[in-house]
């Protein structure tokens, strides 16, 4: 061990900032510690919303057997054959379906109206059929994945209205701003004329460089345009008058793209 001398006023200076340094460090700590408790730093729930996957196989399962189900003849061994691929042996072969004595039906048409996910894999299908005369019929109809990755019908089906959709609200974007720069209005009027005519030589001198262009449909003739408006994306969501050769009218909505090159406004993509 070796001692070394040193001077008091230096031992003085030295146990002083020693202590004014502890002081910094507990002043900052009741800093913090106040900050969290009138102002609390804010959590971040991140979640993570699975997309819906339609299942095709699911699908076809579903208006199979909607079909079998709904479709009926004189003998009812034909409608028993038909809904035997989607029944167990222990269930009714006829599906839980008694037909009115000599009654007859065929399915016209069948379209999934509707689906919604079930527990442990289940899919609800709504299944719309137009079946003989009468007015479209809805099925609602419960597959699962089964042994070996097959579809099988969870229950016995239901007959159910049409789903029900949401009101629209107004259509042409009465909460977006409107166009305002008059050089884009006379280049937006002008583009629409030809598209919707159908006048694509015309059209090419408004549009960019390889501009993405929705084929128009042939046969109409634009009458005004009705609104402009600047969409969130900085896209403008047309709102026209347009009638077609037999004198209908249809007001119609498209998006469009510009960009500003040379001092001269372009079209960069025109969709439906």
């Amino acid at each position: 061990m070796t001692l070394e001398p040193r001077r008091l006023w230096s031992l003085r200076i030295s146990l002083g900032a020693t202590r004014w340094v502890l002081y910094a460090v507990a002043l900052v700590g009741v800093v913090a510690t106040a900050r969290n408790a009138i102002a609390p730093p804010r959590q971040r729930l991140v979640v993570a919303v699975a997309s819906h996957v339609s299942d095709a196989g699911a699908e076809w399962f579903a208006l199979s057997f909607a079909r079998a189900y709904l479709s009926w003849s004189g003998d009812p061994s034909t409608s028993q054959r038909a809904l035997s691929p989607f029944l167990g042996s222990d269930d009714d072969p006829h599906g839980g379906v008694t037909p009115a004595p000599g009654g007859v039906e065929q399915v016209r048409w069948l379209a999934i109206a509707g689906e919604r996910d079930g527990p442990d894999g289940e899919q609800d299908y709504t299944v719309a059929g137009a079946v003989g005369e009468r007015e479209v019929r809805y099925l609602a109809v419960a597959v699962a994945p089964g042994p070996g990755g097959r579809e099988v019908l969870v229950r016995y089906p239901a007959l159910v209205g049409p789903p029900t959709p949401e009101p629209a609200g107004e259509l042409d974007g009465p909460g977006l701003p409107a166009v305002a720069n008059p050089a884009v209005v006379v280049v937006l009027n002008r583009a629409l004329r030809n598209y919707v005519g159908a006048s694509e030589e015309n059209l090419a001198a408004d549009l960019a460089p390889g501009a993405l262009v929705d084929p128009a449909a042939p046969g109409l003739a634009l009458r005004s345009v009705l609104r402009l408006a600047v969409e969130p994306s900085g896209a403008v969501l047309a709102t026209v008058l347009a009638g077609d050769v037999g004198g209908d009218v249809f007001t119609l909505a498209y998006e469009l793209s510009l960009r500003l090159r040379g001092g001269r406004w372009e079209i960069t993509r025109i969709e439906s």
